[in-house]
């Protein structure tokens, strides 16, 4: 039996009118979508701060919430300054390394937004 290598470089071709499009309204629509999920971030991040502030004790949850504020910050300063090639070299590399935890990722996210959609 023939044992087939499935490791191999493959380039990832985005489908048009995708937000990797490079034409210049997927370009505006990718600022809008980045703009937009780095103020959710930070509006998050602020919100898991004032409710530590709030608590004012300190524990190993307190930690973890500091923590989490910080990452949110940080995911919410990489989302704004990300370019689009940036972003779509980085995913297509993603891809690349490990298409098996890509797939499991693209279908939670699926999974995630169908159930936000069916309920409203």
């Amino acid at each position: 039996m023939e044992e087939k290598n499935y490791s191999q470089d493959r380039a990832v071709q985005f489908p048009e009118g995708t937000v990797f499009e490079s034409s210049e309204g997927s370009s505006s629509r990718f600022k809008d979508v980045r703009e937009s999920v780095s103020d959710s971030l930070r509006t998050a991040a602020t919100a898991i701060h004032d409710r530590l502030e709030e608590a004012g004790e300190q524990s190993h949850l307190t930690q973890y919430g500091q923590q989490a504020s910080r990452w949110l910050n940080a995911s919410a300063d990489y989302v704004r300054d990300a370019d689009l090639q940036k972003v779509r070299s980085d995913v297509q590399e993603q891809v690349r390394r490990n298409p098996g935890r890509s797939l499991l990722i693209a279908a939670a996210a699926g999974l995630i937004i169908g159930s936000l959609f069916r309920r409203r």
